[in-house]
């Protein structure tokens, strides 16, 4: 008895994991330098989602959604709503959710993904899940060096 629980466990954290490889391999990578800002265009059906309440979630675990940011009531007319460094705006008339994440830090790195709400079905993504890699400086700061180099 014991044994088979422990081989159901081992199925399941195998299952898990080969989820969350599949998002990553899905995934539009972005590689970013701290202090930047990532933006990022996620299209929808102007018909079908005009007026569905979207967000921006972060995956964390394997696959477990986090809800980062949300426009709660479309109108169908622009929208924009700020939650800390994130902004959603959304552009009806161009079926366009734009998202932006200023000032990334290394902590942001990770998979995100724009969904839509289609009741009674759970979030839709939007776009491809975005798989954010952010590291500290930059190319830019590894050049300007304050120490002379050699001619």
């Amino acid at each position: 008895m014991r044994k088979a629980w422990l081989w159901g466990l081992l199925w399941m954290l195998l299952v898990s994991e080969l989820r969350a490889a599949a998002e990553l391999s899905e995934a539009e990578r972005y590689d970013m330098a701290e202090g930047e800002t990532l933006d990022v265009n996620c299209h929808f059906d102007y018909v079908k989602y005009t007026y569905s309440k979207k967000a921006w979630q972060r995956l964390i675990d394997g696959g477990k959604p986090v809800t980062l940011a949300v426009i709660e009531k479309p109108s169908g007319k622009p929208i924009q709503v700020q939650v800390g460094r994130i902004t959603l705006e959304e552009s009806p008339e161009h079926s366009l959710l734009h998202v932006q994440m200023t000032n990334l830090q290394v902590e942001d790195s990770g998979l995100y993904r724009c969904v839509v709400y289609d009741p009674p079905i759970d979030p839709k993504t939007l776009f491809f899940p975005v798989h954010l890699v952010v590291t500290k400086g930059s190319l830019c700061s590894a050049l300007s060096s304050p120490w002379p180099v050699d001619s």
